[in-house]
């Protein structure tokens, strides 16, 4: 029998409070790697041993905590007997000490996005409690005594939950308030006990919502004082019998933060993400990595389905304010008498049908963040002269509303149109033309990009295969020149369409012309030329654009050739053609 065996009654109390708090999963094993204890997740665990050469069983020989973000990817992982089924998300490992000596470990386990979300966010908290799990084990150790064990572990506790970002209350089944943690004594100027009736701190409105539920479950956001919060009420049992409820204040406004910046980085795009070769891109993207850390105004300009709003976001994930919002709007989707309502937001009974309570618009969401305005040309004339006046002057005001609000977000827009022809025929201002055009990157089309056509096909293929479960091993000779030869007149999207409905009905390993031939037709050009004309034109493409990447002259040629596998000979006569 372990050292950690004599207090398992105390250990399962210990877990279940901190997975109340915290809404992750632990575990604790001891110095035989035998599972004691552990909460509802893991409960099939107990009585089993961790896996040989797991991170317990490194926390165990070490002594040294392991906190691990990505499980089976993790070096650590690597060697673990459960590697295969291990459904963890992340994971921290605590080791258990008492007289100097490791006796177990403590392991807090995330088994979806919110506990992972929780233990990311949490790291540097989780990882403080070792000492203080220490002590409350030393204690249980050294006491035996039920009332001097309950006290030392109280206060144990509460170091733990002062560490805690969230505010915390103990209540006992009379719903009275028993013991606070700082986070919430601060947040209520709260001075200690005696406190006041729970009714009295969290309103009566809010109390009654709490006990319709039976304080078990969630309420909120609920406003209290200068501070919004999301109440979430759980039962202490001991012993399948309830001694309380631990009432957590979450607040509102860090959790919407945390859920944005969780959001932000799952759909997180790069330069990396912007594929291709040619010249002309090649020169848009390095234009664009050159402007994002300059806080400068960057107008976008191609056709529709270039991929602009991929530039956007690459800029602005590239910018100083890439921990901040980016928000799009597209000016050409929004009806001309809603489009400055979605700028600049609106008050309470501006106009029939709003919201009650008023909305911000999106320049006061993303005041310090990138604002994305797609498609500016199409933006009314009248709102021109209003967007110019918050650009110039930093500040705006809600519709039916009077107060200024400071404002300062950073502006990308994008146009499929000729803004200069616009300025000239009087439908654009000139004034807000020269304002959002301080970096004009040209994106080109896709019938320009040449090679580029195959490098986003290839990508797409893969991507798709992926999706619907086809094993496809690429395109044929055939199937890749009628893709070079396509004039696209909806660019990128047009492509990538194309390439998913193909995925979705070839039936052989290699993507042909049968089914591809169904959704495009050949221009005149190639139904004119014979197979050896179209295989002649496709490597002329190749090879001029490799030249347009390694330069003209001769040492440059020579590479090209070696590359191609042909002689220096044979790739002049190609050029000729």
């Amino acid at each position: 029998m372990g050292v950690l065996d004599s207090i398992k009654g105390e250990l399962q109390h210990i877990v279940e409070a901190i997975h109340a708090i915290t809404n992750v999963d632990l575990t604790i094993v001891d110095e035989n790697l035998q599972r004691l204890v552990a909460t509802a997740r893991v409960e099939e665990q107990f009585g089993k041993t961790a896996p040989a050469n797991s991170v317990f069983a490194r926390c165990l020989a070490t002594g040294c905590q392991y906190f691990i973000a990505n499980p089976r990817e993790n070096n650590a992982c690597l060697n673990c007997a459960g590697r295969a089924v291990c459904k963890e998300l992340a994971e921290l490992c605590i080791p258990i000490k008492f007289k100097k000596k490791t006796i177990g470990v403590l392991g807090m386990c995330a088994f979806d996005e919110s506990a992972r979300d929780s233990l990311l966010n949490n790291k540097s908290s989780y990882m403080a409690f070792e000492s203080q799990l220490s002590n409350i084990i030393s204690t249980m150790l050294k006491e035996k005594e039920y009332s001097t064990l309950l006290e030392h572990r109280s206060s144990e506790l509460i170091t733990l939950l002062n560490s805690v970002n969230e505010g915390i209350m103990f209540l006992n089944n009379k719903g009275e308030i028993i013991t606070t943690n700082e986070c919430i004594n601060k947040k209520f100027s709260l001075g200690g006990p005696p406190f006041p009736p729970l009714k009295h701190v969290i309103t009566p409105r809010i109390y009654d919502q709490l006990a319709a539920l039976g304080f078990k479950g969630e309420v909120g956001p609920c406003a209290l004082g200068n501070f919004e919060f999301v109440l979430n009420a759980s039962p202490i049992m001991i012993k399948g019998e309830q001694k309380g409820t631990i009432l957590i204040f979450t607040d509102f406004i860090k959790m919407q933060e945390s859920v944005m910046k969780s959001a932000r980085d799952r759909n997180l795009v790069t330069f990396d993400h912007i594929l291709g070769e040619s010249e002309a891109l090649l020169q848009a993207r390095e234009m664009a990595m050159q402007v994002a850390a300059k806080d400068v105004a960057v107008l976008l300009i191609g056709e529709t389905g270039t991929g602009k709003d991929l530039f956007a976001k690459a800029i602005h994930n590239n910018s100083r304010r890439r921990n901040d919002i980016y928000l799009p709007l597209n000016c050409s989707a929004i009806p001309a008498a809603l489009i400055e309502s979605e700028l600049f937001g609106y008050e309470k009974g501006s106009f029939t049908g709003a919201s009650p309570g008023g909305k911000e618009g999106k320049f006061e969401i993303c005041k310090n963040g990138t604002l994305f305005l797609d498609e500016i040309g199409d933006l009314p004339l009248k709102m021109q002269a209003k967007l110019l006046r918050a650009l110039e002057e930093k500040e705006i005001t809600r519709v039916g509303g009077h107060t200024l609000i400071e404002v300062n977000p950073r502006i990308i827009s994008a146009t499929h149109k000729d803004l200069q022809a616009l300025v000239a025929n009087g439908s654009f201002r000139e004034d807000l033309y020269y304002r959002l055009n301080v970096v004009p990157i040209h994106i080109p089309p896709l019938r320009k990009r040449g090679y580029d056509i195959i490098i986003l096909a290839r990508h797409f293929l893969q991507h798709f295969s992926r999706v619907y479960n086809k094993k496809l091993k690429g395109f044929t000779v055939q199937c890749e020149n009628l893709l070079l030869n396509h004039s696209y007149p909806g660019n990128i999207r047009e492509l990538r369409n194309l390439i998913e409905f193909a995925t979705i009905f070839e039936k052989g390993d290699l993507l042909g012309t049968g089914v591809i031939g169904n959704k495009i037709s050949p221009t005149k050009e190639e139904r004119d030329m014979t197979l050896a004309e179209i295989t002649e034109k496709y490597q002329r493409k190749v090879i001029k654009d490799r030249l347009r990447r390694y330069g003209n002259n001769l040492a440059a040629k020579r590479k090209i050739a070696a590359d191609l596998s042909i002689s220096i000979a044979t790739l002049y006569r190609k050029l000729k053609g």
